[in-house]
């Protein structure tokens, strides 16, 4: 690893541009580039300084890994935007096939805290494809008992929510199990009325969520407490308003 490359992933930005103001050629050279060494350590300031300088933001390295694959399997966030912003492929392949939304199974996106769920609804909105196995994932459970589409309830991702009930044709052989109860009985409508989702709320219902379920309260989901007050009832209506009364 090079001096630039060093300097790059321990966010040293100031030496990165020293370094890049004596030889230019630095930012793209052969092999894993400064931008993915920077994006692997979440150094957005570096980040932004080289794609200032014209880096090539969909240069792959020996593995065929952008910097975008880099920073979706890291999880950084800020990296995720930059990149996309200065105009990274979302669906760019590496050398197993796989997009930047996909190599997040390594870390488990849907079902491991280390990864933001809003960093895939992010590439989902700006439109990357779906992928095989991550869907393989469709009813994987958590340390609570908690299915792929609880989480997607709980952060209200529509995106997500979409994307389980309805894969692409041939994607996967099972289907998302829509009320199965985690460790305390909540079902993944439970989870997007007590977090007041409406619009999440009507597409699992769409989907065949059943509304008289009941958690380990005896409750069900339209009965849940949730975030109390206006907004509460303002969900509810919404409910009755899309899908009629239970």
């Amino acid at each position: 690893m090079s001096g630039v490359h060093n300097a790059a992933q321990n966010n040293q930005l100031s030496v990165v541009r020293s370094l890049v103001a004596e030889n230019p050629k630095l930012i793209n050279d052969d092999g894993r580039t400064p931008l993915h060494w920077a994006a692997s350590a979440g150094a957005t300031d570096i980040v932004r300084y080289l794609i200032d300088q014209k880096a090539e933001v969909d240069k792959a390295d020996s593995s065929g890994w952008t910097a975008l694959h880099i920073a979706v399997s890291a999880g950084n966030e800020d990296i995720v935007q930059e990149l996309i912003g200065a105009g990274a492929d979302i669906n760019k392949r590496n050398e197993k096939g796989l997009a930047p939304l996909c190599e997040a199974h390594d870390a488990v996106i849907f079902i491991d805290a280390n990864v933001p769920w809003k960093i895939g609804r992010f590439l989902i909105q700006r439109g990357a494809d779906a992928c095989l196995p991550l869907l393989l994932l469709i009813n994987a459970k958590d340390k609570a008992n908690q299915l792929p589409l609880h989480r997607a309830a709980t952060t209200g991702s529509t995106g997500f929510i979409s994307l389980l009930l309805n894969p692409p044709e041939g994607a996967v052989t099972t289907k998302p199990r829509l009320n199965t109860g985690d460790r305390i009985g909540n079902t993944p409508l439970h989870l997007a009325m007590e977090s007041a989702h409406a619009q999440a709320a009507v597409l699992l219902i769409e989907g065949g969520a059943d509304r008289g379920r009941t958690n380990l309260e005896d409750l069900t989901p339209e009965n849940v407490e949730g975030v109390g007050g206006e907004e509460q009832a303002r969900v509810r209506q919404y409910i009755i308003d899309h899908c009629g009364r239970p």
